[in-house]
Parts: C-alpha cells; sequence; structure tokens
C-alpha cells in the first residue's frame, strides 16, 4: 500500500530549493504579532483531515555562512489576485557549484480590510519525486503563511464556496511568519479551479476565527500557466 507520507520527505529536496527561494517573502504586517481582536466565528467546524501528509521543513546546517541576496521574483503570468512567479536560486557562496533550478509557483496574498494585522499568503508549487512504488509522480504542495500571534493547535481551515474541505497544521513559526505546508491532493485542486471563493480561517484564539476570502476568479488559468512553466 502506498503511504503518501514516505513520497513527501523524498520530494524534500526539490522543495528545499522553493523555500530557500522565498523564505524571506513577507509582508509589513507580518512582522508585527497579531493581537486577538473580535472577529467572524466560523458557523460549522471543519473536518481535520488535511490538506495532505505533514511535511518537516528541512533542517538549516549550522556554521553555513549567510546566504547571499535573493533574487526578486519575475512575474510570468497574473490572473486576477494569483501571480504565476518564477526565480532562479542563487549558486552557493563556495565549491564553485552551479545555481539550483529555476522554481516557479503561483502567489496570492489577502489582508482584512478592517484589521490589518490579519493577512494570509497562499504558494502553491509542483514538484516531482519517486513515490514508494519507484514511480516518479507530480505532486501539488500548498505553503500558507500567517502572521504571528496565531492559535496555533487549530491551524488552517479552507471551505470552497462555502463549503468545509479540509484542514492543514501549523509546522512552524520564525521571528516574520508561522507557516503551514502540505500536499495539496488533486480534488481539491479541481475544486479550487471551479469554485468561485476559497476562505481560508485561521484562529486568534479559541473559537474566535479569521477568515480571509480569495477570489479564484483567473486560478484555473494561473495553475494551467505553472504546469506548463514546471514542466
Amino acid at each position: 500500500m502506498n503511504t503518501p507520507g514516505r513520497f513527501v520527505h523524498r520530494v524534500l529536496p526539490a522543495i528545499a530549493g522553493f523555500a530557500f527561494v522565498i523564505g524571506s517573502i513577507a509582508h509589513p504586517v507580518m512582522a508585527q504579532k497579531a493581537k486577538p481582536q473580535q472577529a467572524e466565528t466560523m458557523q460549522a467546524p471543519l473536518p481535520v483531515t488535511p490538506f495532505g501528509p505533514r511535511v518537516k521543513p528541512p533542517r538549516a546546517a549550522s556554521g553555513v555562512p549567510a546566504a547571499p541576496r535573493k533574487p526578486l521574483a519575475e512575474v510570468i503570468a497574473e490572473y486576477g489576485i494569483w501571480r504565476v512567479k518564477c526565480e532562479q536560486p542563487p549558486a552557493p557562496a563556495k565549491g564553485g557549484a552551479k545555481a539550483g533550478k529555476k522554481v516557479c509557483y503561483v502567489q496570492a496574498t489577502q489582508r482584512d480590510p478592517k484589521l490589518k494585522n490579519v493577512t494570509l499568503s497562499i504558494f502553491i508549487f509542483k514538484v516531482k519525486g519517486k513515490g514508494p512504488d519507484g514511480k516518479v509522480r507530480s505532486v501539488y504542495m500548498i505553503d500558507m503563511r500567517a502572521p504571528l500571534g496565531v492559535y496555533l493547535p487549530t491551524g488552517i481551515g479552507l471551505e470552497i464556496d462555502g463549503k468545509p474541505v479540509s484542514r492543514a497544521p501549523f509546522l512552524s513559526c520564525n521571528p516574520i511568519f508561522c507557516d503551514s505546508m502540505a500536499e495539496t491532493r488533486k480534488e481539491t485542486i479541481d475544486r479550487l479551479k471551479k469554485g468561485k471563493k476559497a476562505k481560508f480561517i485561521y484562529y486568534a484564539a479559541p473559537g474566535r476565527g479569521l477568515p480571509l476570502v480569495f477570489d479564484l476568479k483567473g486560478f484555473s488559468a494561473a495553475m494551467k500557466k505553472l504546469d506548463e512553466v514546471s514542466k
């Protein structure tokens, strides 16, 4: 029987380049701790089925010199709020190694118009790796970045057109944001492509949801472009 978790660990080397390149992407409001504020509470609890297997971010090696300044992302295409971006990871400072393979992803950010500290950045990218059966597969990974001060145990929930879909856990926090990364199943991507609104919900405290709505107009076209540039 295939074990999805093992497959995700097999593709971690491919993900590492992505995490390295966009590791410093954050919005100014993310650098501030989000204070608990009154916000919309979810009307119904979401199922605890995650987007996909839990993924552990790669550990940073000790004693590694500071990385060179990261290049700005090149916007390949833009569809509504969804942008397709590509970046070229810089070559290692020593050893004469070549720069890593170009990394492309779909990105969108939403902020609450009234609560300035409430924001969420979404990154979706495509990676290939060998599954437990030895066959090469392509999977979509979603990286969701929320401000500091979020209530970690509930993770981030997803609703599409008002219907609960799934929930993904927070994996770690750094001095700028808290990160949730998971494999996204094909059926979830297909629902996003066909949907009109996606609501991502994280919490300031138990029962105090902070929902952010993403307009899905242009999402399907953005994912099609991502498939083209990720070949």
